[in-house]
């Protein structure tokens, strides 16, 4: 029976020994569900239903031994008190250290909570402690912002002087001016290949007959309507240039012409105006030769045209044809448009050799 104790006593040891500082309430006292269990608890109460366990069969083994007949006794009148036997004796010693350790255990408990809930209050007053200092540091921050401010509204801005206000308007209306010069020459160049493509889709109609002279003598058309809206834009932008110029003569401001450029701005702006030339005489030969693979696509498709043998076919030859067609005046545009361009840049050349 004393090894049965000494075994419970070690059970019981362990799980208040895994327990330390945690939650020990295995049956007796509830622990709050805000003060979560400790990491010994599933280890106590087993420890504690052992020791119970243990208890049990020590108790039911002490009945046993005390209701078993005696060798000696005939009648229960001649039974005699017997004193405790050594099984009621151990029975009773581990019902008494069960009770001491018991109340260990409610002491570790109350200590662990007591522990958890004094943490809870430290954490939420340093939190407390926290935000005021951070509130107080927003609130001196939010009065430097104001006292700036303040100070800045009471300091006088500096007046400038009628020559800075000048200079100023001055400096105003040349930007104003070199944005308007730059859109101007801009214009003007859609202009120009607006009305140089009017005439040569005229010149092409006139070598033309039937429908494709009508279809030139509509792109001529369409170009005189793009060159008109051009014309209305450079009209428009020629009258801010003259007004420019004249709100500048009345600030003092004359605008000449350009100076003639410098030896060595010379040679960058000829050295510029060849490589543009080169660019402009690639993107012509690729134009036409663009233009000239469609008008040979629309030539095979007419012979296979002329040598299909039902209409519809012949029909669907000559539609893609005349796409084929389309595709080719097209790109002849587009390598004249180019050939505008690069007869431009070939004339501000030769002016800068000459």
């Amino acid at each position: 029976m004393r090894g049965l104790r000494v075994a419970a006593s070690a059970i019981l040891a362990v799980g208040l020994l895994a327990s330390g500082a945690t939650s020990v309430s295995a049956n007796d006292t509830p622990v709050e569900e805000s003060i979560p269990p400790g990491p010994g608890l599933v280890e106590l109460k087993q420890a504690i239903s052992d020791f119970r366990s243990a208890l049990v069969e020590l108790r039911d083994a002490c009945r046993a031994e005390r209701e078993a007949p005696a060798a000696d006794v005939t009648t229960a009148r001649k039974r005699l008190p017997k004193a405790d036997s050594e099984c009621v004796k151990n029975l009773k010693a581990l019902k008494a250290e069960f009770q001491d350790i018991r109340q260990k255990a409610l002491d570790l408990e109350a200590t662990y909570r007591a522990d958890v809930k004094q943490k809870r209050v430290d954490a939420e007053q340093a939190a407390k402690q926290k935000e005021a200092a951070a509130k107080q540091k927003l609130a001196a921050e939010q009065r430097n912002q104001e006292e700036l401010a303040r100070k800045a509204a009471q300091t006088p801005k500096p007046t400038p002087s009628a020559s800075d206000q000048l200079a100023k308007k001055q400096a105003k209306l040349t930007e104003q001016l070199k944005q308007v010069d730059a859109t101007l020459a801009y214009k003007q160049g859609l202009l120009k290949q607006s009305t140089d493509a009017a005439a040569e889709y005229r010149a092409k109609a006139a070598t033309l007959t039937g429908a494709d002279r009508d279809k030139f003598l509509a792109k001529a058309a369409q170009a005189d309507k793009d060159a008109a809206q051009w014309a209305a834009y450079v009209k428009e932008y020629t009258a801010q240039h003259d007004q420019l110029v004249a709100d500048l003569a009345k600030l003092g401001t004359t605008v000449v012409p350009v100076s003639a450029p410098k030896p060595s701005d010379v040679a960058t702006k000829r050295a510029k105006l060849e490589q543009s030339l080169r660019d402009l005489n690639d993107k012509v030969t690729y134009k036409w030769s663009e233009s000239d693979r469609y008008a040979a696509m629309a030539t095979d498709f007419r012979s296979q045209a002329a040598a299909a043998t039902s209409q519809a076919m012949k029909d669907l030859f000559n539609a893609k044809a005349a796409d084929a067609d389309t595709q080719a005046d097209d790109w002849a545009n587009l390598a004249r448009q180019y050939e505008d361009q690069r007869d431009a840049v070939q004339a501000q050349l030769d002016a800068l050799t000459a």
